[in-house]
């Protein structure tokens, strides 16, 4: 596997993080999930697949969990030993708390100046902001784009920053492992979720840099009338994008609607050829225009439920691109602390120094539990 031999040594909870730290995983990297006492909050937040949520599930499966109170001596004397025989570490707390932990990069890289850091936040080290994926969408000019017919913004059905960062977080540590073969040493990388979101809007950023004005509609999010989503006789949906000349002839004779061809760049003509090709897409169900459509290979095909999609294509996470590319069985995701003794040998910790430890993060108040799960649930269920 590509990252074999890396050891990744994981502060991070929630999504952005752990969605970084598993495509390390999946490309080879041990990773060691780093947990205060009451855990990771998406193990409590529902779905659950068994014992865990199944966010939790999917983006921490074969990842070694030790629980470590970074607030005592003897959490922080652990992980310093850690440290020493690690390649990465990840964390994903807001600016200034990794400092007040002492796992910040310069604490460490004193201790193994080979360690490649990586933070992931809201907006930067340089910025201490609260902050969603909402926030960054917002903030990126994004939500603007994506309005319904009354005009209000329309949510993002996934989380874009969040998964940006994590992909930009992951991409840039590779980066900087093939680095530091030449340097010998590692680096800090600092990656803003907010940041990260406006490198994923090339098409928007490309149509202002090219007018300087809103786009109200453009090309590919719903100007075009070859590029947009029509209603079935069933009340489902059509995805219709035969954008080149080709594609569309063949999708204007295949509707009945040949006289549509010579229309195909002629912008005065769109709201008349959106009309003529809504109503001709009317005429019929999804399943018969996707029989017809699945024949021709136009850019046509039909808006799915993800349960309809699971139920054609399979779990996606068995089809990862990762995965395809560079097999391996990631494992399940482990229960809360387990991997201490296998983690603390790594640190070369004896017996008592590993008794110290455990006692040190194993004590939870009960009304603090309690107190941390309701606002976790309360908090990943806004995300």
């Amino acid at each position: 596997m590509p990252l074999s031999g890396i050891r990744v040594l994981d502060f991070t909870r929630h999504l952005p993080g752990p969605y970084c730290t598993d495509l390390l995983g999946r490309l080879g990297a041990e990773v060691i999930k780093i947990e205060p006492p009451v855990g990771d909050p998406t193990r409590y937040l529902s779905p659950f697949v068994g014992e865990h949520g199944a966010l939790f599930a999917m983006v921490n499966g074969g990842k070694r969990s030790v629980v470590v109170d970074l607030k005592s001596v003897e959490g922080r004397e652990f992980i310093y030993k850690l440290v020493k025989v690690c390649d990465v570490v990840v964390e994903s707390y807001r600016p200034g708390v990794a400092k007040r932990f002492g796992i910040d990069h310069p604490t460490l890289s004193a201790l193994n100046p080979r360690l490649i850091s990586c933070s992931i936040s809201g907006y930067g080290a340089a910025v201490d902001r609260s902050a969603h994926d909402l926030n960054f969408v917002a903030l990126a000019g994004l939500l603007d784009l994506q309005r319904d017919v009354n005009g209000r913004p329309v949510l993002p059905a996934t989380q874009i920053g969040d998964m940006g960062g994590g992909l930009f977080g992951a991409l840039s540590i590779v980066a900087a492992v093939l680095e530091r073969q030449t340097t010998g040493t590692g680096r800090a990388i600092d990656i803003s979720m907010a940041d990260a979101t406006r490198a994923m809007m090339p098409t928007a950023e490309a149509l202002y840099r090219g007018t300087h004005e809103r786009p109200e509609a453009f090309m590919l999010t719903g100007a075009l009338p070859n590029y947009d989503v029509y209603e079935t006789a069933d009340g489902k949906y059509l995805a219709v994008a035969p954008l080149e000349a080709h594609f569309w002839e063949a999708f204007c004779t295949a509707i009945g609607q040949p006289e549509l061809i010579p229309l195909h760049v002629d912008e005065a003509a769109r709201g008349e050829v959106r009309v003529t090709v809504s109503r001709a897409i009317r005429q019929r169900t999804r399943a018969v225009w996707e029989t017809m459509f699945d024949r021709l290979d136009i850019c046509v095909e039909p808006v799915l439920s993800i349960a309809e999609a699971h139920e054609r294509y399979g779990d996606p996470m068995q089809k990862h691109p990762i995965g395809v590319n560079f097999p391996r069985d990631v494992g399940n995701a482990e229960s809360l602390g387990v991997s201490l003794g296998s983690v603390a040998a790594i640190a070369g910790l004896d017996a008592g120094q590993r008794r110290e430890v455990e006692k040190s993060a194993a004590f939870v108040p009960r009304h603090r539990l309690k107190r941390f799960l309701f606002k976790a649930q309360r908090l990943l269920r806004n995300r």
